[in-house]
């Protein structure tokens, strides 16, 4: 069979050992560049934004989203990455997964699944009373905002993205087994969203399947750009057009709000999000097993 190009881009190791503590060591680096991105990227944003007239701060201040500045850091990981995989390991960041064949379909298609995957949790929610429409507003300032924020959704997403699946995934599956970097890429998403407001254990694991289901999605598609537009969706439209929390993070502009209901928090998802509901454990597994059917079936056909 013939190998994925996200995986053949890859240079291997030929020792063994040293390929098995490589793959130990982008653990590592990728909390590391996370870090010391996302200090450098809020360091010198605040830094552009405090130097810039009281007036203008004021009027920016007032009118943006305030999430635009946390998803605006995201360059800076994506650099250090892009740094490490040129000077480091000699090879281009085309690799990752961002080969050029329908690119633009590739993206097209990912936005319309991240949006019937958020759309669909939303949905039976809503239909279970678990969350409750509290607020409409479509008006010109929340539409442009909608709008306007979708490019930093795509980078804050698209990073993530790139980091546990473009590179991180793949350089672990080809020094080790492709069950180990799956596993490990799934639960150090998971691990990475401890430190966010109002974490429990149900949005932990849905984070894992979140994690698991992009790891497919690339298998099955072998590149970067489906699952982060499905990345980039799900949390565009459930922060920033419903108006819910985001892995319990808030937004101050969207068209629509809910409020949870009277039921239990593995229903509404509590304080911090759809993400925290069974509601998203059922979407998210249905997704999954359709994945592993096709990838499975895929594997069966190349093989006759």
């Amino acid at each position: 069979m013939k190998e994925a190009r996200i995986f053949a881009a890859v240079r291997g190791i030929n020792n063994k050992l040293l390929a098995w503590l490589y793959s130990l060591a982008t653990i590592f680096l990728l909390v590391f560049f996370i870090e010391l991105g996302s200090f450098l990227g809020s360091t010198l944003i605040w830094g552009l934004l405090m130097s810039l007239p009281g007036q203008v701060m004021q009027f920016l201040m007032f009118t943006l989203d305030p999430i635009f500045i946390d998803l605006l850091t995201f360059i800076f990981p994506a650099l250090l990455l892009f740094l490490w995989v040129i000077a480091v390991e000699r090879r281009s960041p085309r690799g990752l997964g961002f080969f050029k064949q329908k690119a633009w379909l590739q993206l097209l298609k990912g936005w319309g699944i991240g949006f019937l995957l958020i759309g669909a949790v939303v949905g039976l929610q809503v239909a279970t009373s678990s969350i409750q429409l509290s607020q409409l507003d479509f008006s010109g300032a929340n539409i442009l905002t909608f709008l306007f924020i979708i490019p930093f959704w795509l980078l804050q997403s698209g990073t993530e993205e790139l980091l546990t699946r473009g590179w991180l995934f793949p350089v672990i599956s080809k020094h080790t087994r492709l069950w180990i970097g799956t596993s490990i890429s799934s639960l150090l998403f998971a691990i990475l969203h401890l430190q966010n407001p109002s974490v429990n254990w149900i949005s932990i694991l849905n984070i894992g399947l979140f994690g698991l289901l992009a790891c497919l999605y690339v298998l099955k598609t072998d590149n970067i750009w489906g699952i982060s537009a499905i990345h980039a969706a799900w949390n565009c439209f459930q922060g920033s057009f419903f108006g819910l929390k985001v892995s319990g993070l808030s937004t101050s502009y969207a068209p629509m709000r809910f409020v949870n209901g009277s039921v239990p928090d593995f229903m509404s998802g509590g304080d911090f999000g759809p993400e925290a509901s069974i509601f998203a454990s059922l979407v998210m597994g249905t997704y999954i097993s359709y994945l592993a059917w096709t990838l499975y079936k895929k594997r069966v056909v190349n093989r006759k």
